[in-house]
């Protein structure tokens, strides 16, 4: 039986459906979970920035880490590798735009979920900043209406 996954690339045969030649390294599951268990454990998990809404001019550092759920350190790493023109307090304290957020969240994508380096990064938002932030803005828009319409279905049935 050959079970297919729906992505946004089309459609796909899971990694553990592949016939690989070799060992295995693989470590095997203990026991499976039921469906809707599944499901429930997918809609609890809390998208990034699910619920934000510019609704100030400014935001602190602190902020954008919460939002991102890493330390400040990467934010001001982050600022400083990708040449973010923030602006700061006299205390010197950064603050961001909600321009400079969506592009974080760009920068944030490419690095912590698809596993790229800084310089692959870099490069890739060098190559097509504007078509970069927009497949990132894509995707949470699929995502958060993919929850929408699990809820629905769960309360329909």
């Amino acid at each position: 039986m050959s079970a297919k996954v729906l992505t946004l690339f089309g459609d796909e045969t899971p990694p553990e459906q592949i016939n690989a030649v070799g060992k295995s390294r693989a470590v095997k599951k203990k026991e499976k979970q039921p469906k809707e268990q599944k499901e429930e454990k997918e809609e609890k998990k809390p998208d990034m920035l699910d619920g934000w809404k510019a609704d100030k001019q400014y935001y602190s550092i602190g902020e954008v880490a919460g939002l991102f759920k890493v330390n400040t350190s990467h934010i001001r790493f982050w600022t400083k590798e990708f040449d973010m023109k923030v602006r700061t307090t006299r205390k010197g304290d950064r603050l961001y735009t909600a321009e400079q957020i969506r592009e974080l969240r760009a920068i944030h994508h490419l690095v912590k979920e698809r596993g790229f380096t800084i310089s692959g990064a870099k490069a890739k938002l060098k190559a097509n900043k504007k078509a970069a932030m927009q497949t990132v803005d894509l995707k949470q828009s699929l995502l958060q209406l993919r929850n929408k319409l699990l809820q629905i279905r769960n309360q329909l049935g």
